[in-house]
């Protein structure tokens, strides 16, 4: 292939990409119509923190796939809207775990229902089998980006 011929808007990095913003930008809409004063990226906090309360600041910026910086800010902004609290750990005084507040429980079962509803819209129409072969793929990719760096 030459580099004429090259259209980078129809590769899969691309397409991962646009997928991702519009389901984003999906999540955020939905938040905003249902009064949900959160962001897309602040949901993913409060749901990974629903699957394992109490995780340290790096474990869960490793989870989010945030650099430390940014999962701090996220967290801080959570803390502030008394979603999140950070309780010094007994074990090691250095650090903090991340513990959702009641409020931030409640929030998380009214963000799953809209979770429940994208998915649902996302996976129209896509059968089972696409469905597995195409989690295969992304783990693959994500598998081979992860071993080039």
């Amino acid at each position: 292939m030459n580099q004429t011929d090259f259209n980078p808007l129809d590769k899969i990095p691309f397409l991962i990409a646009r997928t991702h913003r519009t389901i984003h930008n999906s999540l955020n809409r939905r938040l905003a119509e249902r009064g949900l004063d959160i962001t897309s990226e602040q949901a993913i906090v409060i749901m990974r923190c629903g699957i394992k309360d109490g995780m340290t600041q790096q474990e869960l910026s490793d989870a989010i796939f945030k650099e430390k910086s940014s999962a701090k800010r996220l967290i801080d902004n959570l803390v502030k809207k008394n979603l999140l609290v950070r309780i010094t750990d007994q074990n090691d005084k250095r650090n903090k775990r991340i513990y959702l507040t009641h409020g931030g429980k409640v929030l998380r079962q009214k963000m799953s229902l809209i979770a429940i509803e994208i998915l649902e819209i996302v996976c129209a129409n896509i059968e089972e089998q696409e469905m597995i072969i195409c989690k295969k793929v992304l783990t693959q990719i994500f598998d081979n980006l992860n071993k080039a760096n």
